[in-house]
């Protein structure tokens, strides 16, 4: 584990936050609620937390996210990580291969790549990797599941780069020897020169850039759960048996809960927790547990590398998506929310 993380991008805001800019001509690149989703038949709820983001293919423009905090020098490495639903219904009326991340020179220029394909005869969907422009080795993409999927990037001029695909933690695809034009400035998340033929859902959640290998979340609904980023805990009426502050190497580390689904911080009323740290790498515990929420528990982490131990007792959405789901139901049916 080599926390910090260079980039973490869990959607919990709702929005684009954590990334540079965004390119979404034609709006079809949002960032959905999980009561949102929970209306939908063939749609996930997010991997975690409340929002995740979601791109409905349906026309031939660019719906993606940039970062410029993804860069590689030349001869450097790379892992990233992000959790990706691609809904039963995808499909395309032709054969149809796209980027869904691209990592690009300061200029634009395709290193590496991640790609999609769907072939219209059988409809079988699959995932590869490729040195340049589009992907050029693949290997079948399962729909209706969250996936999770790694790559690991060596850029270099120097015929010694690679690119290598895992999912679920598996090693599926690699490429050696690669030679790069050069270093890498910017990374691209998202789909990009779709046909308008090619149609359905993908969603993204947890992503995370760092120059060690960063592997999955090793349980989706954890009783003692490890936040590195601002988010929700979970959604919906539950107890915090208790909260830890893990604290980075600065005495500016806060952790806050808020009663909250919607990462609404506004109403002091809703702070059910706070806790600061006194001295480098400190680790604080509260004093009033449990504490019981009824929206949900969002947790509000700032200063130089802060980290959330969380112990859930329980909570109404939590441990199964089908739970998520039908209390996002009842949250999308009531006038208001809750």
């Amino acid at each position: 584990m080599a926390f910090p993380w260079i980039l973490e991008s869990n959607f919990e805001q709702g929005s684009n936050a954590e990334w540079t800019s965004e390119t979404d001509t034609g709006n079809l690149l949002d960032f959905p609620h999980y009561s949102v989703l929970s209306n939908q038949i063939t749609a996930p709820i997010p991997y975690r937390g409340a929002y995740c983001a979601r791109i409905l293919a349906g026309d031939t423009n660019d719906h993606t996210l940039t970062s410029t905090t993804i860069a590689i020098a030349d001869e450097g490495t790379a892992f990233f990580r992000w959790y990706m639903w691609i809904g039963t219904e995808f499909t395309a009326t032709a054969d149809d291969t796209f980027n869904i991340f691209e990592l690009q020179t300061a200029g634009a220029v395709i290193e590496q790549s991640v790609s999609l394909r769907v072939t219209a005869a059988t409809n079988l969907l699959e995932i590869g990797v490729g040195d340049g422009v589009v992907a050029t080795s693949f290997v079948s993409f399962p729909r209706g599941r969250w996936v999770n999927v790694e790559v690991q990037a060596k850029i270099s001029t120097t015929a010694a780069g690679l690119i290598t695909l895992f999912l679920n933690e598996v090693s599926v695809v690699a490429l050696t020897s690669l030679t790069q034009s050069a270093a890498v400035g910017k990374g691209v998340l998202g789909t990009q020169d779709t046909l308008a033929t090619t149609t359905g859902g993908i969603y993204l959640d947890q992503f995370i850039m760092d120059d060690a290998r960063i592997y999955g979340l090793p349980i989706r609904y954890p009783e003692s759960l490890l936040m590195t980023k601002t988010g929700h805990a979970f959604v919906g009426a539950g107890q915090i048996l208790n909260a830890s502050l893990l604290s980075g190497a600065a005495q500016n580390n806060v952790l806050q809960i808020f009663d909250t689904d919607q990462n609404n911080t506004l109403h002091s009323g809703r702070m059910k927790l706070e806790l600061k740290n006194t001295a480098n790498s400190d680790i604080v515990d509260p004093a009033g547990v449990p504490v019981d929420v009824q929206r949900g528990c969002y947790v509000v982490l700032t200063g130089t590398d802060p980290r959330a131990m969380i112990s859930i007792g329980w909570a109404q959405g939590y441990y199964s998506q089908g739970r998520i789901k039908q209390h996002g139901v009842q949250w999308r049916n009531t006038p208001g929310g809750w």
